[in-house]
């Protein structure tokens, strides 16, 4: 009898700490995915918007029903860096849907129709 209270508690105790382990990893994933929006954003501020035909958007992100959360406008002379950033943070997004059933909203977002320069940011145009 009591060997079966001893498999019980370290039964309890390893479900307990894989249930731990998991919570750290979505808030890494979670952590991850906001730290390169926030470098995604910085990224796209760094060029003063005084011209908007040099300037471009694209969608990020990964809604879990599919499509992008949102758009981006970026300078032009930036396009590689930015764009490699974008597609790492849309697909770290999707994997951390799929790993964890996210749900969303599921509507769609609508690409913008241009971008234009005010005060020197760039703003998208719907």
């Amino acid at each position: 009898m009591k060997t079966n209270w001893i498999y019980l508690v370290f039964l309890v105790a390893f479900i307990t700490s894989c249930e731990l382990f998991d919570g750290n990893d979505k808030q890494y994933q979670l952590d991850e995915i906001e730290q390169l929006e926030k470098e995604i954003i910085a990224l796209s501020e760094s060029v003063s918007c005084t011209n908007s035909s040099e300037w471009k958007f694209t969608a990020m992100g990964s809604k879990a029903c599919g499509g992008p959360t949102r758009y981006i406008a970026f300078h032009q002379s930036l396009e590689s860096k930015f764009m490699d950033l974008v597609n790492q943070y849309t697909k770290l997004q999707a994997e951390y849907n799929q790993k964890n059933n996210v749900f969303s909203d599921c509507m769609f977002v609508s690409p913008p129709k241009s971008v234009t320069c005010e005060a020197g940011k760039a703003i998208l145009v719907y």
